[in-house]
C-alpha cells in the first residue's frame, strides 16, 4: 500500500467532490475481422493480470489516501453486439458519460470531509450536478448498466458482423491518455500470441518520493517561484464563474497537406510538432488577452523510458509556462522562445506542485499532446469518447496519429463558453499554422487581423 502522488490526488478529490464523470477516459478499438469471444476474454483478462494498477483499490486512512492492487481474479467480461458501427458509436458515446464506481474503503480515522468537500458551493452548481445525476440514472437504465462493480477500470467486449474489439473505461486517478494507448497495444499483442512488457506504477511513486528530498527539487521550486514573481496576474480567457460541470468538445482534423507541412517544417527546424501547436495557441491567447506576458498550462506526459512507456498509471503533470510575446515579434522568434520556455518548464516541472495554491486560478487554458497511433496491429479502428463533463478549465488536445496519419485537434470547454468562441480558437490556430509554416518571417500581429 502506498500514497497517491499530487496529480492522482487532484483526480481523486475531484471524484469525491461530485465530478467523478469528469475523471473518465474512454476509448474503443475494433479489428476488421471476427475473433472468438474466448480469445477476446483471454486477452482482456491478461491485460488486467499484468497491470496491477488496473486493479487499484483506494484506502482512506489516517487523513491520507493510499492505493493498493487487488489480487488478480479472472473475470467474464460483458459482450455487446451491434449491427453497425454507428450503433456502436452511439452506445459508446453514452457509455463514456457514466462515471466509474471507485473501489475504496476507509480505515482508522479515514479521510476528513474537509479534505474533499467544497465549502459553500454555489446553489445553482449544486442543483445542476443533481440534475446531471438524474440524467445519469436514466442513461444507465437505457444502456442496461444500473448495477456496476466497484472498479477503476472497465472493459466491455464488442462484436459486429465484420469486426471484433473492446471498449475500455478508466479512472483518471490511475490512468492518463497514454495508458489508453498502452492497453490497446497490449490487448492487440496478446491476441497476436505475444506477451507485452508491463511494470508496476509503485516504482514511479517511489522515485517521486525520493526526488522530494533532493537538491534538484529545491532548484525546481525556486525556478517556479521566480516565474510566479515575474507575473502574478491571472491569464484567464474566460473568468466568468461556472454554474455547471457540463462541457462540450469541438474537433477538427487537419488535411494531409497541412499535416505534412507541419511535420516537414518541424523536422527542418529541429522542433517537435507540439511546439508548433503550442505556439499557435499562445498567439491566440496573446491576441485575446492583449498582453505581452501571460501563462498557459501545458501537460507533461513523463514517459521518457521503456519502463514508463509500458506502465499503466497517471504520469502526467500540469506545467505553468510563462510566455512572452509582442505584436512585432516574428513567428520564427516566437517559436524559438516557446520551445525554450517549454523545455525549461518540463525540466523544472516538479517544482510546480509547490505553488499549486497560488496558481490555482492563474490560467484556464491547458495544451496536451499525445501520440495515439498503435504499434501492435495495422488496420485497427480506434476512437476516443468524450465524457462531456469538466470543471472551470479548457483543454486543447492534439492527437498525433503517426507518420501515416493526420493530426486531430480537440478543444474541450465548459458550457459557460460559447461554441462560437471555441470555433474561433480552432480557426485561429489553423490560420497561424498555415501562415506561419508558409512564411516564418511574418509578424505576430498579422495572424489575427
Amino acid at each position: 500500500m502506498f500514497e497517491l502522488h499530487t496529480t492522482q490526488l487532484l483526480m481523486y478529490y475531484g471524484d469525491r467532490r461530485g465530478a467523478s464523470r469528469a475523471c473518465i477516459l474512454c476509448g474503443s478499438l475494433l479489428l476488421p475481422k471476427k475473433i472468438d469471444i474466448e480469445n477476446l476474454q483471454h486477452a482482456a483478462n491478461e491485460v488486467l493480470r499484468i497491470n496491477s494498477g488496473l486493479r487499484t483499490c483506494f484506502v482512506e486512512k489516517d487523513g491520507k489516501v493510499f492505493q493498493e492492487a487487488r489480487p488478480f481474479k479472472e473475470r467474464v467480461f460483458k459482450v455487446k453486439h451491434f449491427a453497425t458501427r454507428d450503433d456502436m458509436d452511439v452506445w459508446c458515446s453514452a457509455y463514456s458519460t457514466i462515471p466509474l464506481n471507485l473501489d475504496r474503503r476507509s480505515e482508522g480515522t479515514g479521510l476528513p470531509k474537509s479534505a474533499w468537500k467544497s465549502a459553500k458551493p454555489p446553489l445553482k452548481l449544486v442543483g445542476n450536478i443533481l440534475l446531471d445525476r438524474v440524467e445519469e440514472f436514466f442513461t444507465r437504465a437505457k444502456l442496461g448498466l444500473l448495477k456496476s462493480e466497484p472498479a477503476c477500470c472497465e472493459v466491455i467486449l464488442l462484436e459486429l458482423p465484420d469486426a471484433s474489439g473492446a471498449v475500455v473505461k478508466l479512472h483518471h486517478a490511475i490512468a492518463d491518455a497514454w495508458t489508453v494507448r498502452l492497453i490497446a497495444n497490449q490487448f492487440l499483442s496478446i491476441l497476436n500470441g505475444d506477451m507485452p512488457e508491463a511494470y508496476d506504477f509503485q516504482e514511479f511513486i517511489e522515485s517521486e518520493k525520493a526526488f522530494l528530498n533532493s537538491r534538484r527539487c529545491e532548484k525546481d521550486r525556486q525556478f517556479m517561484a521566480e516565474q510566479l514573481e515575474r507575473c502574478s496576474e491571472p491569464s484567464r480567457l474566460w473568468p466568468k464563474p461556472y454554474t455547471s460541470l457540463r462541457s462540450k468538445r469541438s474537433t477538427v482534423e487537419l488535411d494531409a497537406d497541412l499535416t505534412n507541412r507541419i511535420r516537414d517544417f518541424a523536422a527542418a527546424h529541429e522542433l517537435t510538432p507540439y511546439v508548433l501547436f503550442l505556439t499557435a495557441v499562445c498567439v491566440y491567447m496573446h491576441s485575446r488577452l492583449k498582453r505581452d506576458l501571460f501563462y498557459v498550462g501545458s501537460v507533461a506526459l513523463n514517459r521518457t523510458g521503456v519502463r514508463q512507456r509500458n506502465t499503466t498509471g497517471m504520469f502526467v503533470r500540469e506545467v505553468p509556462l510563462l510566455i512572452e510575446m509582442r505584436d512585432t515579434d516574428r513567428f520564427a522568434d516566437v517559436l524559438e522562445r516557446v520551445r525554450d520556455v517549454s523545455f525549461a518548464g518540463f525540466r523544472h516541472q516538479k517544482g510546480a506542485t509547490q505553488i499549486r495554491d497560488q496558481r490555482k486560478y492563474l490560467y484556464d487554458v491547458w495544451v496536451s499532446y499525445v501520440d495515439v497511433s498503435l504499434d501492435a496491429c495495422s488496420g485497427v479502428e480506434c476512437k476516443q469518447y468524450y465524457c462531456k463533463y469538466s470543471s472551470d478549465m479548457t483543454i486543447f488536445n492534439i492527437e498525433d496519429w503517426g507518420v501515416n496519419g493526420s493530426f486531430k485537434l480537440h478543444f474541450d470547454y465548459n458550457v459557460k463558453i460559447a461554441e462560437s468562441e471555441a470555433d474561433d480558437l480552432l480557426s485561429t490556430v489553423l490560420t497561424v499554422l498555415e501562415k506561419g509554416t508558409e512564411d516564418e518571417g511574418r509578424q505576430i500581429a498579422e495572424f489575427c487581423q
